[in-house]
C-alpha cells in the first residue's frame, strides 16, 4: 500500500511540476510558422530554440539492455512487428526541451520507480511554461512529404494537465510510418474541442500554398485518438453527428477511434466508428475496469480491448521500446487507413493475433481484463 501511494503521490507530481524557461516562447511560434525542424532521435534536448538538422529517424534495437524499461520489457507480437520506426524521416514544428528544469529530486525518484524514462519531453506550452495560446498544436510528417502522394492523418489529444510535446515519441513512430500526426491540447483536454480545431487546422494547411501540408492530407482517411481525458474526448469526438465535420470540410472521415487509457467521461453507445480501447494493468489513474463499465460493453460498432500487462498511465509517454502500446498503435492505424493485411491479422479472423500477444493480458472468461472483442467484430472478414 505505501508503494501504491508513493506511486500515486510522484504521478500526480509529475503532472503539475514540468516547468521550463520562457525565452523559448517567441522562438516556439517561430517554429509553428516555418515548421522546418526535424527531430533528431539521439538527441532531442533544448537546441535553444534552434531548428534542428534533418536526420534520419534510427531504429531502437529492443535486445539492448538499456532500450529497456528499468522495471519491464515492452514484448509481444505487435510490438515486435510494428514498434520500430518506419522508412521516412519525421519534421515537426514543435521545440522539444527539458521537463525538469526547476523539479530538482521528483524526476530522478519518478524515473527509478519505471513510471517515466530521461526520454521525456516538453515544449513552452501552458503549464509547463508561459505560452498561453488558449490552443496549442503541434504537426508531425514525413520530411520527404512533398515526393509523397495524400497521407492519413492521425488526430491525437493528451491527458489533462499533459504537454504535447510529452507524445512526441509516439507521434514520431506514427509519422515515420507514412501518417501526418496532430498533437493538440489546452490544458484540459476533456471535450471534442481540441480534435475539431484540430480538424480545422488539418483543412487550412491542406488548402494553405504556404504550408508543408498543401494538398497532401487525406482527409477521408482520418484516425481519432487520445490519451487519459483525451481518450474519453476521443469518444465524444467518435459520437458526435457526421454533419459536424462536414462543416468543418466536406472532405472530412473518421474511420476508427483509439481510446489509450482513456477516462470514463463518455459513454459507448454513441460511438459511430470502430473503437480500440487500450488500457494498463498497473494504471492506478485510470484503471482498466473503468472502460468496461459503460463504455466498451455498451458499443454499438465493432470494438476490440486490450490491457497491456505491466503499463502504467504514463507508459505512453516513454520511448518506444518501453511503450507497451507502441506497435499495437502503429497496426490500428495501418489496419484502418491502409488496409495493411499483416496489421489487419491483429484484429480481423478466428485467430486474431491481439488474442495470442502476450504483451496483452490473456485468459478465459474468468478473467476480466483479457483480450476481447465484441460480435461486430467478430464478424469483419
Amino acid at each position: 500500500m505505501k508503494k501504491i501511494t508513493f506511486i500515486a503521490t510522484a504521478s500526480l507530481l509529475l503532472t503539475i511540476s514540468c516547468q521550463r524557461e520562457d525565452s523559448l516562447g517567441t522562438e516556439v511560434q517561430a517554429q509553428s510558422k516555418t515548421m522546418k525542424s526535424v527531430i533528431d532521435p539521439n538527441d532531442v534536448n533544448m537546441f535553444g530554440g534552434k531548428a534542428i538538422q534533418n536526420l534520419p529517424v534510427k531504429p531502437e534495437d529492443l535486445s539492448k539492455p538499456e532500450a529497456k524499461s528499468n522495471i519491464f520489457t515492452a514484448g509481444g507480437l505487435a510490438n515486435e512487428e510494428f514498434a520500430k520506426p518506419g522508412p521516412y524521416e519525421v519534421s515537426t514544428n514543435e521545440v522539444l526541451g527539458d521537463c525538469n528544469s526547476y523539479v530538482g529530486a521528483v524526476f530522478p525518484i519518478i524515473q527509478a520507480l519505471g513510471i517515466l524514462d530521461n526520454t521525456i519531453k516538453c515544449n513552452n506550452d501552458f503549464p509547463y511554461g508561459f505560452n498561453t495560446n488558449a490552443f496549442s498544436s503541434h504537426i508531425y510528417y514525413p520530411t520527404n512529404i512533398q515526393n509523397m502522394g495524400k497521407l492519413p492523418v492521425v488526430n491525437f489529444v493528451g491527458g489533462f494537465t499533459s504537454n504535447t510535446a510529452n507524445y512526441y515519441q509516439m507521434a514520431r513512430l506514427w509519422a515515420s510510418n507514412g501518417y501526418v500526426v496532430i498533437i493538440s491540447s489546452n490544458f484540459v483536454n476533456v471535450l471534442p474541442t481540441m480534435h475539431l480545431l484540430a480538424f480545422k487546422e488539418l483543412s487550412n494547411m491542406n488548402k494553405d500554398p504556404q504550408s508543408p501540408l498543401y494538398g497532401k492530407v487525406d482527409l477521408s482517411r482520418l484516425l481519432i485518438s487520445g490519451h487519459s481525458a483525451g481518450g474519453g474526448a476521443t469518444l465524444l469526438t467518435a459520437s458526435l453527428s457526421p454533419n459536424t465535420f462536414k462543416a468543418l470540410d466536406s472532405e472530412i472521415n473518421i474511420v476508427g477511434a483509439m481510446s489509450l487509457q482513456g477516462s470514463p467521461i463518455a459513454i459507448g453507445s454513441p460511438v459511430k466508428v470502430p473503437t480500440l480501447f487500450l488500457t494498463g494493468g498497473l494504471d492506478i489513474i485510470v484503471p482498466p475496469i473503468m472502460h468496461k463499465l459503460w463504455q466498451y460493453h455498451s458499443i454499438s460498432q465493432p470494438a476490440w480491448t486490450a490491457t497491456a500487462t505491466t503499463a502504467t498511465h504514463f507508459s505512453p509517454t516513454m520511448e518506444v521500446s518501453k511503450n507497451e502500446f507502441a506497435g499495437i498503435t502503429v497496426a490500428w492505424h495501418k489496419y484502418l487507413a491502409e488496409n495493411n493485411a499483416a496489421a489487419k491479422s491483429y484484429f480481423v479472423g478466428s485467430n486474431y493475433k491481439l488474442k495470442q500477444d502476450n504483451q496483452f493480458i490473456q485468459g478465459g472468461l474468468l478473467t476480466p481484463f483479457r483480450v476481447n472483442r465484441n460480435a461486430k467484430a467478430a464478424e469483419l472478414q
